[in-house]
């Protein structure tokens, strides 16, 4: 079993929006890893994503019915992005491809940035 990671952001506080978001990033996770097997998928969002849960969107859209699926509340520190949905897919799989859309690209940059700064 292996996680694999990816992250997107939203402009807006909407419904539709965090809908659209959650799927597509969904989407690119599965067109860009070889998953064999979901077992969970943890979801985390910032404080300020309220209107909708993204994990009930990729429930829906993909019936994932039997899979064991749940969001958290992201932790907020200084220099926290805003308007970041995160999703963690527990799986079954050869590949291990992360993937970070729009302003959450961001985010794998100051990452890389503090790894480097670490050694």
């Amino acid at each position: 079993m292996i996680g694999i990671r990816g992250a997107t952001s939203i402009e807006k506080n909407e419904k539709d929006h965090i809908i659209e978001r959650s799927i597509e990033l969904y989407n690119k996770i599965i067109e860009n890893n070889n998953i064999k097997n979901i077992i969970a998928i943890l979801c985390s969002v910032t404080p300020d994503i309220t209107a909708f849960n993204p994990i009930t969107a990729i429930r829906k859209e993909f019936k994932l019915s039997t899979v064991p699926l749940m969001t958290f509340q992201e932790a907020m520190f200084e220099g926290s992005k805003e308007g970041i949905i995160r999703f963690l897919i527990l799986c079954e799989s050869d590949t291990q491809n992360f993937i970070f859309l729009h302003k959450a690209k961001e985010l794998r940059k100051d990452l890389l940035e503090s790894f480097t700064d670490s050694i």
